[in-house]
Order: structure tokens, then C-alpha cells, then sequence
């Protein structure tokens, strides 16, 4: 029995460091190893005898020219696991380099003594004892040489000896190699002590299965740290090294073969003294249990999208630092052992997932049957979407997801970073509306007319831009053209009011960098999310997560801290914060995003682009966004956030694949909140949107956006004019529409921009018409002295501050091919009954003497207009 072991290893593990690794053969024979050395010799002499050629001169020649272990070869640096971790530390992801290898180092201190027992029971009992070498275990593998007439069969190497050739790589049988294996192991032996031995050894050794070093084999087995080892695992485990094929726990007949060699550790360690009878007896019969292939390891299991993009910034932040090619730093994320801690929320990533990976959110067919995208049906190309989540208060993306389904391979196309997208009316808040407030060019009062209007200085003659429904609304404020998401209102924002340096500047301001993305000086259909290259939801969800961030832009980041092996951190992110937007602005930005979710009202007749698809809480919880489609309806986009989180979502197809005709699908009642709906794909960016950020809110508390305390003012505006209101705004016609509409409201102001009380509303006007005479549109004109007063009354109206006149082509020019797309002329506009005329009076009173008729005036209720009825003269007047 091996005395004091416990009372040896501890006196070697506080041995100091030695005398430098340079020593030559002959000065061996003068130190205290000279003895052995002797031995050594005489052994070789004996095998050299026997084997009738060997000379003490040919092995002294293939001693000294041996090359001694390096220094820095000693220690592990490479073919180490890289590990990946979410915001709560977890492991999600382990990376093995393209060898596979998956390496995790130890130190001394954190290898358990029955680990320690176990290997040298079974690779080197008498390693306490001896110098590098077992002369006893020599003797008997030159004997069993002797015996097999010169082949090699049973190694006498110690763990010493094995050390020397795992690191060294050299396996070969020669007697060169094991003649110089030897001498290196001396001089590793005067190098290092019996920890540092055992330590190296338990890094180094091929444990199977992709695994390297006791470590990540108690991980990848048992899924432990090997300090929390049993007696029979840490048997098994050192089972393992000496033919890792033969042992493998993850076969039947592998797993057999280690439960067998562990008994048999066992059994030697009692024999050597290491464990009592009780021990060896209790876990001779232990069934050691085996944990499933860990699916962290990128080996057995797909990256996700988020780990992807993980991988693909820290290779660029590696290039920064090191200051590196891409290769040297992909080369050192995956081979030197790093601890990666990423932003990843597993909470709201597995919402997402969960979403997304439900193929009912990724419709080819309506509930009815009909196909969706006959094209896309046609080629069999599936419906693709992507999204990302950022927690607008810090910049940390939580969560990302890059495709229609499963992710079931490595390094395939994120939809989420890398697609370049048109953005459509999600544009407008970051290229126009936000900018154009920050600078108080415009104010969420100010009034445009949507009317049809020639924006394209390219195309002057044609109308541009198209609003989505080819309607126009007239007279509408800033506020309630953003929830209509007009598109003439943008457009003339930026041709009128911003410009696109203006533009550009706040874009580059909120990570969109790439100022290519805008076509020239010329046309507007930047402000419209028509650009010359696309944008992704990356992009998007950073760009607007300056709004839920009060003006605060931060770049938004995947990983806090990158780690070394040793565990020294070589980087860590240190967010920068540039100050976009005041907090006003953001603030009146997002007031006017929440009306994207809202239902019509007392002061608009018209709902939300998005009202009755996106409702987080049962509408508890606030939600800021916009809508997204391009007028082919090849993109669809929505972009929005909470008081908690910004997301994007993008939904489309990759080949551009647009609809011959576009299938809306059938209106159908959402029962829970009572609105209408329609089950095509036209929405379905909303509905993922919904889905997924309902989820992440599910057990957060609902809580308003911060409103900042000074800066801000509301005054009393009419939404028509954007100025102080009078007694007739709140007389407006279209009171009798059924909304309650008085045309007042309050409204939100950067201090200083407000208008002034004497500023008043100019567009309510009260008017007296004559009701036998109206324009070809129907328009009461203007009432003259010769009109009879029983065809006269008094109507309150709108005045336009430009009046618009109805386009009408040349009849006489020839007709154009027919156009499905085409307007059908004269274009209205929805407030044009309500107008005044000003400057056109009556044409049938005072005119040459006509026959006069009797006629009766009524208000039509529905409509709230009048009503002209001519009365035949037998009848009575009522």
C-alpha cells in the first residue's frame, strides 16, 4: 500500500517553479537523475544485446537529437471549446473549430483526488515513486518484445511518457521515438511536479466523441463539473483514454466495455490503498448513467440565427482588436477556448421561436381555399419572415430570428441582418417625420392637403405619389396623416419642408450609415421607403429604438465581453449614446406612433393602419409603430415598440416573387376584440409582430411611455388648420358623419412651436349659398343679391388655402391602353363636399329670365348635405 500519498501530493503541488527546460544528455549523469540514467542504459544495452544491432552509441544519437517540449508548447492555447453564453450565463452554444475538438482546461485545484487515483490506478501506479519512467514497466514490455520477436505490443509508458506524446503528436512505434519519449520525460520530470504532471495530462488526452481533456468529458457524459463527481464516474472517465473507440459511453457495446474497465479501476485502486472495501464495494455495482448528446455543441446541433450573428461581430471585433485578418480571427474564435457573454434573453428568444416555428403564421392558402400568391404557390417557394427584438434601454439585441421555420443548418441566409428590403411607409418616422420635427420645421398640428399632386420632378405630368388605396383625405393634420399613412403628406414634408441632406444626416444619426440607400437630390421617393437598396429589420428596430429610447441612440450590440481561456477579459462593450432627438421630440413621435394602433374617433373618421391587429394586453399596453408595404406588395413591414422593447418584422418572399393579384382574403370578426379582419397575407408582418411581442409581455406590467417634464406644451388646435380653434370648428359638417366630430383637440407642442391664441382657424368659414346653383360637383355656390331667399342659406364650410380643381383629361386625346392601375377621372378628394366656393356665386339667379321653380331644401341625414326637391305647382308648400 502507497503511504502518504495524500501528505505527497500535497507537498508537490506547492512545488516552485524549477530550473528553466534546458538540459543536455551529459549533464544528466552528473545531477541526482545519474543513477537512473545508468539504469536506463544498462536496460537499453540489454535490449541492444538481445536485439543483436542497437549500440549505446545509436541511442545516444537518438537522444541528443531530440527536441525538448517548448515552453510555450506546454501550455494549451488552441484546439480549445469556445463557449457562447445568453444574458443570464447560461451556455447556448459551444464552438469546436473545424477539428471538432471540444477542449475545457482545469487547474489542479479543481481535479477531485479520486480522479487523480483512478487515472494513475489504471496508466501508472507506481507515478509518485518514480523519475519520468518505469523501469519495471520497461523491463516487462522488453520482455513481451522479446517474446513477440520484435513487435511491440505492451506499452510501459507512464503518464509522464503520455503527457510527452499527446503534446508532442508522435505515436509512432519506433524505438527513436520511444528512446527520445524517455529523455523528454526526465527532463519534463525535472521541469514540473507530479501536479503539474497530472494536470497536463488530464487537458491533453482524447476523452471521444469530439471531447478533450477530463473536463469537457465530465460535461459532455455526465453533464458535471468534476468536482462533483462520484467514485464510479471519475472510474469510468479514466477508463476512457486508453482506446477512446472502444470505450465509448455513446454505444452499447462501448458503454459495456468502460462499465467493465471501471470495475477494474476500482478494483485497483483498493488494491493500491486509494479507497477502502466499503467504497469499491458500493460503486463496483453503481450504474453510472449517461446524459444525452449535448445539443449545445455546434457539432450536433445548428447555430441559431441570433449565435450566427453572435459569431460574425465578435470575428469583426476580434479583427479590431488583433487588428487581424478575417481569417487569423474566425481561427481564434473557434480554437481558443473564449467565453463569449452575449444579450441574449432565452425568455424572449423562445417566445419567438415558438412563433415562428408555427406555420400557421406563414399561410399559402385563405381559410376559403384560395391560394394566396399563385406564383410563389406555383414554384413552391414558401412565405419568409425575420425579426428582431432590442431593448431600447441599454441597445442590447434580446433576440432575433431569420426565417420561415426550423433552422436545420449552419450559416444560412439570416433574413434578420443581411436582407436589404424596401421599407415602404416604416420609413417615413426615421427618414421625414422625426427629422423634420426635430428641426420645428413642421409640428404634429401642421395641416397638408392630400390631394393629387405632382411630386416627380422626372415625371412632372404624372400624378406622384399614390396613397395605398388611391383615395385622397383633403385637409389633414401631420398626426392623422401618419395613422392614415398618406403618402403625399410625407412626400411633401420632404420636398417642401426637409430636403434630403436633412434627411440623410438623421439617417446616418440612427445606424443607417449606408447614404447610398437614397436616390438622388431629385426625387422624393425616399420619404415613402422607396430606396435604391433596401434596408433590413436590424436596421429598422435600431433605427426606431432611438424613439422608445427618448432620442437616445445606441448602437445596438449582441455580446458584452469576450474572455480568454485564462478568463481575462479582452473586451468589453461599452455602449456609446448620441443624442438624436430631444426627448420632446421623441416623445411627440411616439404620441403620434400610438395612433397607428387606435380605432377612428371623435376627431378623425379613420382607424389605424394597424388598429385591430396589434393589441399587446388587451391594448394595456402601449404600443408606438408603423406599418410597411410596398406598392407591389412585394414587403411588408411592421416596425413598433413598447415602454419595454423595440422589434421589427419583415415578411415576404427572397426571390421578389409578386402577386399577379393580390389575394386580401376574406373579412373575417376577431371575437375577442370585436374589429375586422382580413386573412391574407397583406397583414401578416402585424400579425407575427403581435404575436410574438404578446408573448414577451405576458408578465410584464403595463406602464406608459415616458413623458419628459418640462419642454412640452398642449393647446387646443383645429385639425383642419392647425391653429387656435373658433366657435365654427366646432360646428363642422361632418359632425352629422356620426362620429361626433367637432374638429378641436388638444395637441401636443414643443414648447415654442405652439400657435398663438390670436393665430386662429381660417378654414372654417361661414358662407351663404344658393341652393339652385352648384358646380359640377355638386357645390352649392355662392348666394348673389338676385338670388330669391327662399333658395338661400347659411352653410358653415371649409376654405382650402389652395383651392383644388379636379383633373379632367383632354377628351379629344387619344386613349390610353387600358390600365387596371389607372385612375378613373375626375379624382376627388373626401372633404370636397364640405368646401366653400369661394369666388364662384350663383350662375342661375340674375341671369336672363328663366322659368322659375318651387323647390324644397332638406338635410340629408346621412350624409348631413342638402337636398334640393322641386315641387310641381299644384302641390302646397309645407
Amino acid at each position: 500500500m502507497k503511504k502518504n500519498i495524500g501528505e505527497d501530493k500535497k507537498r508537490s503541488a506547492s512545488k516552485t517553479e524549477q530550473t528553466p527546460y534546458t538540459y543536455s544528455f551529459w549533464s544528466i549523469f552528473t545531477n541526482t537523475f545519474g543513477t537512473t540514467i545508468k539504469v536506463l542504459i544498462a536496460a537499453v544495452l540489454l535490449v541492444g544485446v538481445i536485439m543483436g544491432g542497437l549500440g549505446l552509441g545509436l541511442v545516444i544519437g537518438w537522444i541528443e537529437t531530440a527536441e525538448a517540449i517548448p515552453e510555450e508548447d506546454l501550455e494549451i492555447t488552441t484546439g480549445l471549446t469556445t463557449f457562447i453564453y445568453d444574458n443570464e450565463g447560461n451556455v447556448v452554444t459551444k464552438l469546436t473549430g473545424s477539428d471538432n475538438m471540444n477542449r475545457e482546461t482545469v487547474e489542479y485545484k479543481d481535479i477531485p483526488m479520486i480522479l487523480e487515483h483512478a487515472i494513475v490506478a489504471i496508466e501508472d501506479e507506481r507515478f509518485y515513486e518514480h523519475k519520468g519512467f518505469d523501469l519495471i514497466r520497461i523491463l516487462s514490455s522488453v520482455y513481451s518484445l522479446v517474446a513477440n520477436r520484435g513487435e511491440i505490443e505492451q506499452g510501459g509508458s507512464t503518464l509522464t511518457q503520455q503527457v510527452y506524446k499527446n503534446y508532442t503528436d508522435r505515436f509512432e512505434q519506433t524505438f527513436e521515438r520511444k528512446f527520445q519519449e524517455l529523455y523528454n520525460s526526465i527532463l519534463l520530470e525535472m521541469k514540473y511536479d507530479k501536479s503539474t504532471i497530472v494536470t497536463k495530462y488530464c487537458n491533453i488526452v482524447n476523452m471521444g466523441n469530439g471531447s478533450y481533456g477530463f473536463k469537457s468529458a465530465s460535461e459532455l457524459y455526465f453533464g458535471k463539473d468534476l468536482l462533483d463527481l462520484n467514485l464510479a464516474e471519475a472510474a469510468f472517465l479514466a477508463g476512457i483514454p486508453n482506446a477512446p473507440t472502444t470505450y465509448n459511453p455513446y454505444t452499447e457495446k462501448g458503454y459495456e466495455n468502460t462499465l467493465t474497465r471501471m470495475k477494474n479501476i476500482l478494483d485497483k485502486m483498493y488494491e493500491l490503498g486509494f479507497i477502502n472495501k466499503e467504497d469499491h464495494d458500493t460503486f463496483r455495482t453503481y450504474q453510472v448513467e449517461i446524459q444525452p448528446r449535448d445539443t449545445t455543441l455546434q457539432t450536433y446541433n445548428p447555430t441559431s440565427y441570433f449565435i450566427e450573428q453572435v459569431i460574425d461581430d465578435v470575428i469583426q471585433k476580434l479583427m479590431e482588436i488583433d487588428n487581424s485578418t478575417e481569417f487569423y480571427a474566425e481561427q481564434k474564435l473557434y480554437n481558443n477556448g473564449l467565453h463569449i457573454y452575449t444579450t441574449l434573453d432565452p425568455d424572449v428568444q423562445q417566445a419567438m421561436d415558438e412563433i415562428y416555428m408555427d406555420s400557421s403564421y406563414f399561410p399559402t392558402l385563405t381559410a376559403t381555399g384560395e391560394i394566396m400568391n399563385k406564383d410563389a404557390y406555383k414554384y413552391g417557394e414558401l412565405p419568409q419572415s425575420s425579426m428582431v427584438i432590442i431593448d431600447q434601454s441599454n441597445g442590447q439585441v434580446v433576440a432575433m430570428y431569420g426565417g420561415n421555420g426550423e433552422k436545420t443548418s449552419n450559416r444560412t441566409l439570416n433574413r434578420a441582418t443581411s436582407i436589404e428590403r424596401q421599407p415602404g411607409s416604416s420609413f417615413k418616422p426615421i427618414a421625414v417625420y422625426g427629422p423634420a420635427l426635430e428641426l420645428e420645421l413642421i409640428t404634429a398640428a401642421t395641416v397638408f392637403d392630400d390631394v393629387p399632386s405632382y411630386l416627380d420632378p422626372k415625371n412632372p405630368e404624372e400624378i406622384y405619389p399614390r396613397n395605398y388605396d388611391k383615395t385622397f383625405i383633403g385637409l389633414v393634420s401631420l398626426r392623422d396623416a401618419v395613422k392614415s399613412s398618406i403618402n403625399v403628406v410625407a412626400a411633401k414634408v420632404w420636398s417642401e419642408y426637409l430636403g434630403r441632406d436633412n434627411a440623410v444626416s438623421f439617417l446616418e444619426k440612427v445606424g443607417i450609415f449606408r447614404s447610398d440607400i437614397i436616390f438622388d437630390d431629385s426625387t422624393v421617393s425616399t420619404a415613402t421607403g422607396g430606396l435604391s437598396r433596401g434596408v433590413s429589420p436590424y436596421e429598422m428596430a435600431n433605427a426606431f429604438a432611438t424613439f422608445a429610447n427618448q432620442g437616445v441612440y445606441i448602437d445596438a450590440y449582441t455580446f458584452t465581453e469576450i474572455r480568454n481561456y485564462r478568463d481575462d477579459v479582452i473586451y468589453k462593450a461599452q455602449p456609446e449614446f448620441d443624442t438624436v432627438y430631444r426627448s420632446q421630440t421623441a416623445y411627440i413621435m411616439t404620441d403620434i406612433l400610438k395612433e397607428i394602433t387606435s380605432p377612428m374617433n371623435s376627431h378623425y373618421p379613420h382607424s389605424g393602419t394597424a388598429y385591430g391587429r396589434i393589441s399587446i394586453q388587451d391594448g394595456a399596453m402601449p404600443v408606438a409603430g408603423k406599418t410597411g408595404t410596398t406598392s407591389d406588395h412585394l414587403d411588408k413591414w411592421f416596425v413598433g415598440y413598447t415602454p419595454y422593447y423595440t422589434a421589427a418584422v419583415w415578411y415576404g418572399y427572397d426571390n421578389r416573387i409578386m402577386p399577379i393579384e393580390l389575394v386580401i382574403g376574406e373579412r373575417r370578426k376577431n371575437e375577442e376584440t370585436g374589429s375586422y379582419y382580413y386573412d391574407g397575407e397583406y397583414n401578416q408582418a402585424q400579425y407575427i409582430w403581435n404575436a410574438v411581442m404578446g408573448k414577451v409581455h405576458e408578465n410584464l406590467t403595463a406602464k406608459d411611455f415616458e413623458k419628459p417634464t418640462t419642454g412640452l406644451v398642449e393647446r387646443e388646435i383645429c385639425i383642419y388648420s392647425g391653429k387656435y380653434p373658433t366657435d365654427l370648428c366646432l360646428l363642422d359638417p361632418r359632425d352629422n358623419w356620426g362620429y361626433g366630430t367637432d374638429a378641436t383637440r388638444m395637441e401636443l407642442f414643443i414648447e415654442g412651436t405652439e400657435p398663438s391664441y390670436f393665430d386662429q382657424c381660417d378654414v372654417h368659414q361661414e358662407a351663404t349659398v344658393c341652393v339652385a346653383s352648384t358646380d359640377p360637383y355638386g357645390r352649392f355656390l355662392l348666394a348673389t343679391d338676385d338670388c330669391p331667399q327662399d333658395y338661400t342659406m347659411t352653410i358653415i364650410g371649409l376654405v382650402r388655402p389652395e383651392p383644388y380643381i379636379p383633373y379632367m383629361p383632354d377628351p379629344e386625346a387619344a386613349p390610353k391602353p387600358y390600365d387596371p392601375d389607372d385612375w378613373v377621372y375626375p379624382i376627388l378628394v373626401e372633404d370636397m363636399p364640405y368646401e366653400i366656393m369661394v369666388g364662384e356665386y350663383c350662375t342661375v339667379h340674375g341671369m336672363p329670365p328663366v322659368e322659375e321653380e318651387t323647390v324644397i331644401v332638406e338635410i340629408d341625414p346621412e350624409t348631413g348635405l342638402p337636398v334640393v326637391t322641386p315641387v310641381p305647382s299644384e302641390t302646397p308648400l309645407p
